[in-house]
């Protein structure tokens, strides 16, 4: 659990969390040093929120813009969009979630359950932002509330001490001050008290189903959610099972089914190839899988030659054809889809399973992997000028290693309105927003 420890560039969650995304931010007046970020809670047990946070890169603060009530346990989370409403008065937030519940506890579909006796879904949701109120903030609200709350809990702790001090130890009032010494302990311990600074006593905001993803089939264990954009906007959304893949496609006033295909095999992740239309890649064990959706035809193949199972993999976004895989076995691999034979960079990177990757959205040199090792690393890779991935000549360095977790690091994501900005999610429901350095930016730049 936390060491205590709280930093300017920290949020805490008040339950255990794998769920991070960036978002997709459609606003159409939108400071340029504002990033924002979704959280959602896994306890199986208990009320769980989806928490929309903002990251001031000027100030290196994080504050809580809204936090809205998920009754069911958020098992991945995926934002889809920002945007001001049509009347200009307000701002909407779209979400896609999977949840599981209990097939025999507030079971509302007709679908059968899966042997464990628990019900995957995927809905839509629409939230609207009630307390998004960035201008109070970035005119100099600079001050960290977890910062404030360990302030206090010191000053309330030190003046404790020195009116211990003062008295006799016989004096049986020494005694009275125990239970507020203890008291104090526990504020700058307790995890909830940090987390209700954060999020300034606000209510809860409610989230409107708008559809459910589903067909004829029951889900049996939802892998991720993946979304295929264009131009800034998402059209097709692919919800990857255990055992197969259901495609969505947007339509003026609804989510409409698409296509659905059945495997051999157990699915681990899957995305879009942002480069092809149609082409949906998953992994499975250690073997990767390229799919024409439209025609239902396999289009390529490969074992990943991972001493491990694949964790993830990303699609380089200015080079077609250039993914990266990650497996539990601490690698990184990186693979032209047209020569499949052998990678053309292996590289160790963690001491245990790397739990996800990510190439940066406007910079492809950057790299971000987190780990159950507890770290997230940025990596560089350097593509020649004549690039020849054949003759495998790329090169390798790691930048740094972000050290501010505890736990296993489960999440990492690069903020979708900046080139510099990515945030990271352990499973204690720590997430720490980070900024490449400033050294490494001017060398990328100039």
């Amino acid at each position: 659990m936390h060491s205590g420890r709280i930093f300017k560039n920290s949020y805490y969650l008040p339950f255990k969390s794998k769920c991070l995304s960036n978002v997709n931010n459609q606003l159409a007046e939108q400071s340029y040093h504002l990033h924002y970020f979704l959280l959602g809670t896994s306890h199986p047990f208990a009320e769980n929120e989806i928490h929309l946070i903002e990251y001031n890169d000027q100030s290196c603060t994080v504050r809580n813009v809204e936090i809205f009530d998920h009754k069911e346990e958020v098992k991945h989370l995926v934002c889809l969009d920002m945007c001001g409403k049509g009347d200009a008065k307000g701002k909407d937030i779209l979400v896609c979630t999977s949840v599981v519940v209990s097939g025999d506890v507030g079971r509302t579909s007709q679908l059968p359950v899966n042997a464990g006796g628990l019900e995957y879904r995927c809905f839509l949701h629409r939230g609207s932002l009630n307390n998004f109120d960035e201008e109070e903030f970035a005119a100099g609200e600079e001050t960290d509330p977890g910062m404030e709350q360990m302030d206090e809990a010191n000053q309330a702790n030190q003046a404790n001490q020195a009116n211990q001090a003062s008295r006799n130890l016989d004096d049986p009032g020494g005694e009275e001050n125990g239970p507020a010494k203890s008291m104090t302990n526990e504020l700058m311990n307790d995890k909830g008290a940090k987390q209700k600074s954060m999020s300034r006593g606000k209510g809860k905001a409610a989230l409107d189903k708008l559809c459910e993803l589903k067909t004829d089939q029951p889900y049996v264990g939802i892998k991720n959610i993946a979304v295929e954009e264009h131009e800034g906007e998402f059209r097709r959304i692919a919800v990857i099972d255990k055992y197969r893949y259901d495609i969505f496609g947007r339509s003026q006033s609804d989510m409409d089914f698409v296509t659905s295909k059945n495997m051999n095999h157990e699915l681990n992740y899957g995305i879009f190839d942002p480069h092809h239309e149609n082409i949906l890649t998953v992994i499975s064990d250690t073997n990767v899988y390229g799919y024409d959706t439209k025609n239902d035809v396999e289009i390529f193949s490969t074992f990943a030659n991972h001493k491990a199972d694949l964790s993830s993999l990303d699609f380089n976004p200015n080079i077609p054809n250039v993914i990266v895989t990650s497996s539990n076995d601490g690698y990184v691999k990186f693979w032209d889809l047209r020569f499949l034979t052998d990678a053309f960079l292996t590289v160790n990177i963690h001491s245990h399973w790397v739990t996800s990757i990510h190439f940066n959205n406007f910079h492809d040199e950057l790299l971000l992997s987190t780990s159950s090792d507890n770290t997230v690393k940025l990596h560089k890779i350097d593509y020649p000028a004549k690039l020849n991935l054949k003759k495998k000549d790329t090169n390798y360095q790691l930048l740094k290693t972000y050290s501010d977790h505890e736990e296993s690091v489960y999440q990492g994501r690069w903020s979708k309105t900046d080139a510099w900005v990515f945030a990271s999610l352990s499973y204690d429901g720590k997430c720490v927003v980070n900024s490449v350095p400033t050294e490494e930016k001017y060398r990328i730049l100039l």
